[in-house]
């Protein structure tokens, strides 16, 4: 890199375009100037060498206190959760990332109990009550469209940065914006669906019902963050929870219920996923630098 200094004497780069040994020694104490420090963060980005270099000046105490206070700031509590990951063989920085997500907190998953209790609750009241449709589907509306939007808004949760606590050090995290996204997104798809899959074999409706609802929700999940490559976060998960509400709504009107996750509709959904994965996967750096641009 060329010396950020003009005119004056200052520290000298290294021959190649690289950032000096006294450059780096500067960057890494915290005394070099905002200009330099700058150009070194601009220059380290897309420069393994002199990453390696650097290396060699780091002061591991201060790495580690600055650890420990960004830790402590996020609120990152050592959960079971946690050290039953550890045994199975999660790196530590790892374990600390996907405990930070806020759809594996249990503030979180105590609300999406409730809010599936409460569907499904209603939905054996309405079926003891009088079905007002064939049997098994008198009361399945709120459940088919509230199960999927849960599962959605907690992988939402997972990669939205305002909702995230732990988001300046996800960004710093040793491994791609998209290793991150699919680790957090998955664990939090997993959290959420378990509940949802669980609470489908008791509603009234028949036994196929929690299989059925697996393909629609990884195919929202799958949309919004596809989406949010083009669009941002925000408006990718609207307009994927719009894609689940409008048919189920408009094919109740006319058809039986449960249409929108028989067979055809499992195909659609299936497209729907796999195209949104062929788009996430073309447009994966989008998340290398974050969602919040």
């Amino acid at each position: 890199m060329t010396s950020p200094y003009s005119g004056q004497p200052g520290p000298r780069a290294a021959p190649g375009s690289h950032a000096g040994a006294s450059i780096l020694a500067d960057y890494a104490a915290g005394t070099a100037d905002t200009v330099t420090a700058w150009s070194v963060e601009a220059h380290l980005a897309a420069c393994g060498g002199c990453r390696r270099e650097l290396s060699a000046y780091a002061d591991t105490e201060r790495l580690a206190r600055n650890r420990s206070a960004v830790l402590v700031r996020a609120a990152l509590p050592d959960s079971k959760a946690g050290r039953v990951l550890r045994r199975c063989g999660v790196p530590d920085h790892l374990v600390r990332l996907l405990t930070a997500t806020p759809s594996l907190r249990r503030s979180w998953l105590l609300s999406v109990l409730g809010i599936l209790a409460v569907v499904s609750v209603e939905a054996v009241f309405v079926e003891r009550a009088g079905p007002g449709g064939p049997p098994g589907e008198g009361g399945l509306m709120p459940f088919l469209l509230v199960a999927p939007l849960l599962i959605l808004a907690s992988v939402a949760a997972a990669f939205m940065p305002a909702l995230d606590p732990a988001h300046r050090l996800a960004v710093a995290a040793p491994f791609s914006g998209l290793t991150l996204l699919l680790a957090r997104a998955v664990s939090a798809l997993a959290a959420a669906l378990i509940p949802v899959i669980c609470a489908a074999f008791f509603v009234p409706g028949p036994r196929w019902l929690p299989a059925a609802l697996l393909l629609p929700s990884l195919a929202l999940c799958a949309t919004a963050l596809a989406g949010a490559t083009v669009v941002g976060p925000v408006a990718s998960v609207i307009g994927s929870g719009a894609l689940w509400v409008l048919p189920v709504v408009a094919l109740a009107a006319t058809h039986p219920l449960l249409t929108v996750v028989q067979w055809h509709a499992q195909y659609a959904c299936a497209v729907v996923a796999l195209a949104a994965a062929a788009v996430l996967f073309v447009r994966h750096d989008r998340f290398e630098i974050g969602l919040n641009r």
